[in-house]
């Protein structure tokens, strides 16, 4: 039989009370407060596909760096349709690679990939 927790604790006050309380007294009515843990969820492995991407950022010196730069972390394509920047706003993003996400980007290059991507991608001058 369960015991509610608050008859346990008082049961143990009385206990207490009335001198000391063995210890598989003591162990039973602990056991009886403690709450009774919800049963485990059923972990499932789960697995996705995602589809290839080869694209590059093309020959040249621009694709070159363009490729070394980025395609560690993003898809050429998904460089390339991004909506149309300008200078400014590609600079922007650029820092942001660098130094919020650590991308493999040297301070020297920023100047040439900002110019590589205003070459490659589509642009708002």
């Amino acid at each position: 039989m369960r015991i509610r927790p608050y008859l346990a604790a008082l049961g143990l006050t009385l206990l207490a009370a009335c001198g000391p309380v063995p210890d598989k007294a003591m162990k039973s009515a602990v056991e009886d407060i403690r709450p009774v843990p919800a049963p485990l969820t059923t972990i499932r492995s789960a697995s996705i596909t995602l589809p290839e991407d080869n694209q590059t950022f093309g020959d040249g010196p621009d694709g070159e760096l363009l490729d070394r730069s980025c395609l560690a972390c993003h898809s050429a394509s998904m460089v390339l349709y991004q909506p149309p920047l300008n200078k400014k706003q590609w600079a922007a993003t650029v820092d942001k690679m660098r130094e919020a996400y650590g991308a493999p980007i040297e301070p020297k290059d920023t100047d040439a990939i900002i110019n590589a991507l205003m070459a490659k991608a589509p642009a708002r001058r």
